[in-house]
């Protein structure tokens, strides 16, 4: 496939999937990135979500690349960059010329060096590179001009990737004066990072509380925070993928939307958590689990909202929330040394009171009257049902970590 001319030309769709990890044809349109969407789809870079008539409406970065969500825009495009094959492969022919190179000039230790430190996540592929372009003959052995003549001879090296050399590594040359800017950015950055599930929940600040800029007006019209997700879960839906709304149309705002995103947001697996807690200590003098509080110290604010199980501190929610999400089977991103920011904890419960799913009670946060009265009607086969073991998970772990003197 023909590829664009300048990776530069994709920075706002860099940016995007660094703050969201997928995009929508929707956005995708809006962004002007059909083009590159589909290039970072052929490098497994992206993964294609389709309709029922078998045509895309998103992109959601693959396994792989999920962690980029934790990366700014450079390094998320750099890595981008770095995966489309034939980009790969010239990237691979300049190295591979540079060690050839340092070999014939007897740079023993700083082959060594390389080879154990920037180049070890790409030996496997530039021994297979070697391989082919030997042919019995080492490519030490060759005389210079030689050398020269077969790399520049390289199906690898017909591209024009000036423009990708400006943009990935920082600096534009002719191959053999892009070998050390290939070794320090190529190699660091193919490092591998495993994600434990596929699926991943990433925590960003959405404005659904008048504090942080919610209008039912405003909110109705498609945003990067409001749009549809499949693979990477990081918005309250109200739009889908082609940016029509999710809800009645004719129906007043004030009425449906605030439904509406209650529903969205306890899909959402960081405020399910939250909300999950609030549902337990609402059930905990019914049932027989443990009662459970939502407590917030008089001297703090939100963000130092903590968990107390059995009357015994577990640990602020924002110390964790992490493990709650990883309990629901998602990979949590936008945490801070494990933890949720102080930021995002203020923001992520702001919205919970504004959606009166969570009301404030003296020093607890308790379920909201409406939104417990809900789910014992409409509601009871979403959350209620589905939620209970869940919550006894969760309630579970909470009470063993009490038992162990709280979170670390």
């Amino acid at each position: 496939m023909s590829l664009p001319a300048r990776p530069s030309d994709a920075v706002a769709l860099f940016e995007h999937l660094a703050q969201w990890g997928e995009v929508s044809a929707y956005e995708a349109e809006d962004l002007g990135a059909g083009p590159w969407v589909l290039v970072f789809e052929n490098a497994g870079a992206l993964e294609a979500v389709h309709d029922e008539h078998g045509r895309p409406v998103a992109w959601h970065l693959t396994p792989p690349f999920v962690h980029l969500v934790e990366c700014d825009a450079q390094q998320a495009g750099r890595r981008l960059c770095f995966a489309v094959p034939e980009y790969r492969a010239y990237l691979l022919s300049i190295v591979v010329e540079g060690l050839v190179d340092a070999g014939r000039a007897g740079m023993t230790v700083e082959l060594e060096e390389w080879t154990k430190g920037e180049l070890a996540p790409l030996l496997a592929e530039l021994n297979a590179f070697f391989g082919p372009l030997e042919d019995g003959k080492r490519l030490v052995d060759f005389a210079p001009a030689e050398l020269e003549a077969r790399m520049a001879g390289l199906p690898e090296r017909s591209r024009p990737f000036a423009a990708w050399d400006s943009y990935a590594l920082g600096h534009s040359a002719r191959p053999k004066g892009l070998f050390e800017f290939a070794l320090r950015r190529f190699g660091p950055a193919c490092v591998a990072l495993p994600v434990a599930v596929e699926t991943a929940a990433v925590l960003r600040p959405l404005p659904l509380n008048r504090e942080d800029g919610f209008g039912l007006g405003s909110a109705s019209v498609p945003r990067p925070w409001n749009m549809q997700r499949f693979g990477v879960l990081s918005g309250a839906p109200i739009v889908d993928a082609r940016g029509q709304r999710m809800f009645d149309e004719d129906a007043p705002l004030n009425e449906v939307l605030v439904e509406h995103l209650r529903d969205a947001v306890v899909e959402h697996p960081f405020y399910a958590a939250v909300i999950h807690l609030g549902i337990c200590a609402w059930r905990s003098p019914a049932s027989t689990m443990p009662t459970v509080e939502l407590y917030v110290p008089t001297s703090g604010g939100l963000h130092d909202v903590s968990v107390l199980v059995g009357s015994r501190g577990v640990g602020r929610v924002a110390e964790l929330l992490g493990d709650l999400v990883r309990a629901q089977g998602y990979a949590p991103f936008g945490l801070v040394d494990g933890r949720v920011p102080d930021e995002l904890m203020g923001n992520l419960l702001r919205n919970l009171l504004e959606l009166r799913i969570l009301r404030r009670q003296d020093e607890l946060l308790v379920l909201d009257d409406d939104y417990q009265s809900s789910l014992m009607a409409a509601r009871l086969r979403t959350v209620f049902r589905p939620g209970k073991e869940l919550q006894k998970r969760m309630v579970e772990e909470l009470a063993l970590r009490a038992s162990e003197g709280g979170a670390a």
